[in-house]
């Protein structure tokens, strides 16, 4: 009971965090759309980061973009058709986040990194490797961060998995297995428009189940030896709504992943999540749950051959400094990932990041996936 009681202490800072009094010259954020996203990847984190201003949003409905900007604090508004614009070009405003839907990532990362601003944009970073490529290559150019918003790689539990992964415990791997399952908590998230703005379980979910799988190996697939989907929820023409596959690894180690759009609930009722990767080497297993929401509730359990388990928990780091804080116990992936963009644009360097060849890598494989399924990639940003 106190360790249930801990979790929903946790649970409830995290999705209502203090509000810090702000540094005297914090960084200024604007946000394109009013998208839900965005209160619990940056507007929330925000509020217990000294030095991170909400200044600025922008959407195409005035009324709508007002309503939520007094909600959530935020000072200037830009509405209208030409809103999206007027704020990269806004003076004031030092990073741009980017919650569009994907086809628009592309576009709106190359304006604002064009207009001076450093970007923090929502996977996936664009529609195709190529697009990510580009992206980066123009933010390097111009001495600009721009970081995609992988949140799951910047917490402990993900940390403390890769430690005891490399000391050993587990010996050389064989095998990872990760799952991305999440509930059927909306409506039709799949209809026939969705495929020309790049969705699809892949790209909106199967992502962080192929992430995963990098992060616990160290290691890039090699190649995607079997893929499969079915669009047996919203009945969509070359919309995937589950995808499943098997990777290669170096070294001979092999990987499965799962990932699902809209598991139904248990007892109808019951919203069903799945966030786990197990690693299976030649000395026993660890398997991290729960990676998507690990300051709520997480398990490393690592089983040696004779079956003996043990559990770790990493709400914090082990290790902090000057510019990387251990971090509290009720901070988000999301609140993680902050605090290295942050400590990035600074000139310091994070405990983790989500590199320029890591996203281009993951847009590979994902390009790769739909090809294995005999489907189509999602369309090309038909921005130039």
């Amino acid at each position: 009971m106190p360790a249930f009681i801990t979790a929903m202490k946790r649970a409830a800072t995290s999705f209502n965090p203090p509000t810090l009094p702000k540094d005297g010259t914090p960084l200024k954020f604007g946000i394109i759309s009013t998208a839900d996203i965005s209160i619990q990847a940056l507007i929330l984190p925000a509020r217990s980061h000294p030095g991170v201003e909400i200044y600025a949003i922008a959407g195409r409905s005035l009324e709508n973009t007002e309503r939520f900007a007094k909600k959530h604090g935020i000072k200037k508004v830009y509405g209208g058709k030409d809103a999206y614009q007027a704020l990269v070009e806004d003076p004031e405003v030092d990073v741009v986040y980017i919650p569009l839907p994907n086809i628009m990532h592309y576009e709106w990362t190359m304006r604002s990194l064009n207009a001076g601003k450093h970007v923090l944009v929502e996977k996936p970073i664009a529609m195709r490797s190529e697009e990510a490529r580009r992206v980066h290559e123009l933010a390097e150019a111009k001495g600009l961060v721009l970081m995609e918003a992988m949140h799951i790689r910047f917490h402990p539990a993900v940390a403390r998995l890769k430690e005891i992964i490399a000391r050993g415990d587990i010996g050389a791997i064989k095998h990872i297995s990760s799952t991305m399952f999440l509930p059927s908590l909306a409506g039709a998230l799949y209809t026939d428009e969705k495929f020309a703005l790049g969705k699809g379980c892949m790209m909106d979910v199967g992502c962080y189940a192929i992430e995963i799988i990098r992060l616990a190996s160290s290691s890039d697939p090699i190649a995607v030896t079997t893929a499969e989907f079915d669009n047996d929820v919203h009945h969509v023409h070359n919309m995937d709504d589950n995808a499943r596959g098997t990777l290669q690894l170096p070294n001979g180690v092999t990987a499965d992943f799962a990932s699902r759009i809209s598991v139904p609930p248990k007892f109808g009722i019951i919203p069903k999540l799945n966030f786990g990767v197990e690693v299976v080497g030649d000395k026993g297993t660890a398997k991290l749950t729960e990676y998507m929401i690990p300051q709520v509730y997480h398990s490393i359990v690592v089983t040696d051959t004779a079956g003996k388990k043990t559990v770790h928990k990493a709400y914090t780091f082990s290790d902090g400094d000057g510019t990387r804080p251990v971090g509290e116990p009720w901070w988000s992936t999301y609140r993680h990932q902050l605090e290295a963009f942050v400590t990035k644009i600074k000139g310091n360097e994070p405990r983790t990041w989500m590199t320029k060849e890591d996203s281009i890598t993951v847009m590979q494989v994902i390009e790769q996936v739909y090809e294995k399924m005999g489907l189509e990639a999602r369309p090309k940003s038909p921005y130039v």
